[in-house]
């Protein structure tokens, strides 16, 4: 079993596979199940991993390992230096540990379906005997599943999630939660005794601090369900009221357990389906707000597939990279460090201090970068992935293009945030800004969003803080003729 982005071993349907088929037996050792990872920094680096996600990765496969140990389940861990050795790092283990099935999950980006298909062929033409097995497990409902009248993928959101909830509940098996592996028989610790003394590699470099990220992020399948167990019996039911108010407890954050695989997005819809009486779009507000969440997120998973344009960082409407971007640096840099003069933006330093932002804070942070900066949304999706610990292909590239009226099923390219009534509205009090903009804690609940206009010119001076790079209403006009042109709108 090839371990890569579904680190569990609850729901797991090529783990399950895996190990039903090494109880049929065969020869020599290959009738235990044996599991692999691989350790591929090139191909993290090129998709921009940023290094406190590949931290709680490893962390995890601490916790992955010792999951496996209790079933008699050895974990090899090997290293490919370069992305190309990783076809040959397959083939070393299956000759040297007389494999006959090889077992792993479907990934759906452009790459990683090439490299499988290179080890699938390497594989069967080189080793006689060997068999590939591949599951479809990264969608709750397999794409050629979910598709219009016509026979054509979705490209709008309301009438995919229409279609795919009609699936889910009137077909049993798309939620039926995968069983367990069963253990190897005791003889496998003898075998593979070497592995399973080897500690596996428990963290990466990354530039925060080590104790708090173990502290906010707990590594592990138990961790994960706890928290999850957490917010369906205890938060879910307010989801709808509290989920775009950043200062708040609202959300689940368990999206850097589902982005690791940790846990999977059919085990959450099942949670939240029991405690909303088994009702998926109706029933409790806050539970059906939050299905329709995770909704979004097989949304742009389904986009990934039937338009893999979107893994090359290419924008779903073509019409659109025809925008003549700026090239301002300076802006670019004093978005990144939270010194753009807006509050509310620049209280998304939350995210180089905890690898992690609130999702209203991402949609307000992004619609300021491409349409009051006029930046590309290309170098802010970069940015996020570079940093973020739940950074996760489809919905960072969907909710970039999204935001920049770029992508499917986007904001109208004329609705254009204003970021001082996005602060208004969703930080009335200011308690967000003065937690990650410090230097305005002193003001008052409604000097806070506007400090620039609220205060006089010596008293906003006596804060240490920047003047607003742009002004709004000038930036909005600039950004609208040039979408317009680009258009070819008159």
């Amino acid at each position: 079993m090839w371990f890569r982005n579904d680190l569990r071993i609850r729901d797991n349907k090529a783990l399950y596979a895996a190990s039903m088929r090494s109880k049929v037996g065969g020869t020599g050792n290959n009738h235990f199940l044996i599991a692999l990872y691989i350790i591929s920094e090139e191909e993290w680096a090129e998709h921009d991993e940023a290094p406190v996600k590949i931290d709680f990765w490893m962390r995890n496969l601490v916790t992955l390992k010792a999951s496996l140990d209790k079933l008699a389940i050895p974990l090899v861990i090997k290293t490919a230096r370069k992305k190309t050795d990783v076809v040959k790092v397959v083939e070393e283990v299956v000759q040297g540990m007389d494999v006959s099935h090889v077992f792993w999950s479907q990934e759906l980006m452009v790459n990683e379906k090439k490299r499988d298909r290179l080890v699938r062929e390497a594989l069967v033409k080189k080793h006689a005997g060997v068999y590939v097995e591949e599951h479809e497990d990264q969608l709750v409902v397999p794409a050629e599943d979910v598709r219009t009248k016509t026979g054509n993928p979705y490209a709008v959101f309301t009438p995919f999630y229409n279609t795919w909830c009609k699936l889910v509940e009137t077909e049993s098996h798309y939620l039926e939660i995968t069983e367990m592996p069963d253990a190897n028989p005791p003889k496998a610790k003898e075998v593979y005794a070497e592995y399973f003394k080897a500690k596996p590699p428990s963290s990466h470099p990354h530039p925060l601090d080590v104790d708090e990220m173990k502290r906010r992020y707990p590594a592990g399948e138990d961790e994960a369900h706890a928290r999850l167990d957490k917010f369906v019996q205890e938060k879910a039911n307010k989801y709808h009221q509290g989920r775009d108010v950043p200062q708040q407890d609202g959300t689940s954050v368990l999206s850097p357990y589902l982005n690791a695989g940790v846990l999977s997005t059919r085990q959450c819809i099942v949670a939240a389906r029991i405690a909303n009486k088994n009702k998926i779009q109706s029933g409790d507000d806050g539970l059906k707000t939050w299905i329709k969440e995770l909704g979004w997120r097989e949304f742009y998973r389904h986009i990934l597939v039937a338009f893999p344009r979107v893994c090359m960082s290419r924008a779903f409407q073509p019409k659109t990279e025809q925008v003549q971007w700026s090239d301002n640096d300076e802006h670019f840099q004093r978005w990144t460090e939270g010194k753009t003069g807006f509050p509310i933006v620049d209280a998304g330093k939350q995210l180089k201090a905890t690898g992690y932002m609130h999702n209203r804070l991402r949609m307000i942070v992004a619609c300021f970068l491409v349409k009051d900066l006029l930046i590309n949304w290309q170098r802010g999706e970069k940015y996020f992935m570079n940093n973020l610990i739940d950074g996760d292909l489809a919905s960072n590239n969907g909710g970039w293009q999204w935001s920049a009226s770029t992508g499917t099923d986007s904001q109208p390219y004329f609705r254009v945030f204003n970021p001082l009534l996005q602060s208004q509205r969703y930080d009335p009090k200011g308690e967000y800004i003065r937690r990650w903009v410090p230097e305005l804690k002193s003001l008052t609940d409604k000097q806070i969003h506007d400090p620039s206009q609220a205060l006089s010119p010596k008293d906003f001076a006596k804060l240490g803080y920047p003047k607003p790079i742009v002004d709004h209403a000038k930036a909005k006009a600039r950004y609208l003729e040039e979408f317009k042109r680009a258009l070819g709108f008159p």
